[in-house]
């Protein structure tokens, strides 16, 4: 799961956009990649990394980076940037410790003291929004991995982009999903019903899940809502029970999303429950609940058995790190390609250069490397990517089966 941005958050994209016209203008030239020049000419471009590889989110942090380390060295492998005389990618890891305040601080490092030629980041929603302030008063290009809250491509910036999906996607191939379903033999969905936590996250995520539900013409029959600290949530799963969905959006954390599938096993209930990327994804879910989590659907950003390049990638990680790669790895994997295709067409590290080849990227599947769901990668003015879907799963004998999108290798199980 993501980490998702807190209300706070979200409301800072306010306060520091005002700083943004006068950090830009006092930055002078657009910079470098490295040399104090273009960059055409370097053996090396440089390319910075944020995010938390210390602190409680290390692990996490750890995951982003190792995609983005795999990807680096497969790309000078193979012979570098081809249009820059084969210059080499050089990493320079910054560590956010999972704070708005270092990640501001470390962005200015990178930019001014490392001149990188563009930075990868952050994981946090709460430590992308001022990262990508400070970068674009630098001029140097961000892109970020992962880190989903809408408001991070609101603000009009011109040097940020966005490789992974943003929250409100969630809900939406959610609902994409349900639409699909009688082409897996399952029920055709008229109607849902919405469980989920009342903090930001689940508030956000159920307001998408009307959005897009009421544009597909599937009726909201139920939206219940209780505090993710709760030490019992029969009640609440009663309340979904009586409203007879077709099929339970649920939002959850690990302990409540725990909570639900144990009172749905207790009240014998027969609707699918189809969560958003939640504490279904963590392993304790299935680990603590056995065969009460059977069933289940969920949404993750890699599935290894989704297609052949999916298990390519994955083996190739897990000959290097020794485990399965994760949406988090993924995305750093993907996004180090992204980069290096617009080094590529710009010619140059230029970070003016640089962006404006972002601006206009295009990676094909089957021509370029191309890992996640999509048949390409460009990205809208506003720099978000243009399609970026999830895998949706479902916990068939313990472990996650791949349904989603179409065609996918596993099939639906219906209750």
């Amino acid at each position: 799961m993501k980490h998702r941005t807190t209300i706070w958050a979200v409301a800072l994209i306010a306060i520091l956009a005002v700083a943004v016209a006068a950090g830009v203008a006092a930055c002078g030239s657009s910079g470098d990649g490295g040399d104090g020049g273009d960059g055409g000419g370097t053996s090396e471009i440089k390319i910075g990394t944020l995010y938390p590889v210390s602190g409680d989110l290390a692990k996490l942090g750890d995951q982003c980076l190792s995609g983005v380390k795999l990807a680096v060295d497969e790309i000078n492998a193979a012979g570098g940037i081809k249009s820059m005389d084969g210059a080499k990618l050089v990493l320079v890891n910054a560590d956010s410790q999972g704070k708005p305040d270092v990640a501001i601080s470390e962005v200015e490092r990178l930019c001014q003291q490392d001149k990188v030629a563009a930075i990868l980041g952050t994981y946090q929603s709460s430590v992308a929004l001022p990262a990508t302030q400070a970068a674009e008063r630098q001029q140097t290009t961000m892109l970020i991995t992962t880190a989903v809250a809408d408001a991070i491509t609101d603000a009009g910036y011109k040097y940020v982009f966005r490789i992974c999906p943003k929250a409100s996607w969630y809900a939406k191939d959610q609902i994409a999903f349900c639409q699909a379903m009688p082409e897996l033999g399952g029920p055709t969905v008229k109607t849902v019903a919405l469980l989920h936590e009342d903090t930001d996250f689940g508030q956000s995520t159920s307001a998408g899940q009307i959005k897009y539900a009421e544009e597909a013409g599937i009726e909201v029959v139920a939206n219940v809502a209780y505090a993710a600290s709760s030490a019992d949530l029969t009640t609440q799963v009663s309340k979904v029970k009586a409203a007879n969905p077709d099929v339970v959006l649920t939002t959850t954390y690990l302990n409540d999303s725990i909570l639900i599938a144990q009172a749905r096993e207790t009240l014998g209930m027969k609707q699918i429950f189809f969560d958003a990327a939640g504490g279904t994804v963590d392993p304790q879910f299935i680990k603590t609940l056995g065969t009460a989590a059977e069933g289940w659907l969920t949404e993750i950003e890699f599935a290894p058995d989704a297609s052949e390049t999916s298990k390519e990638l994955n083996a190739a990680y897990k000959a290097v790190y020794g485990v399965d790669m994760t949406g988090n790895g993924m995305d750093g994997y993907q996004g180090v390609y992204v980069l290096a295709k617009a080094l590529e067409d710009a010619g140059s590290a230029d970070r003016a250069k640089l962006r404006d080849a972002m601006a206009n990227v295009k990676m094909v599947a089957g021509t370029d490397r191309v890992v996640i769901p999509t048949d390409e990668i460009t990205f809208t003015p506003d720099g978000e990517i243009a399609n970026a879907p999830l895998y949706v799963v479902q916990i068939q004998e313990g472990v996650f089966q791949t349904l989603f999108p179409l065609p996918a290798p596993g099939k639906l199980v219906v209750p």
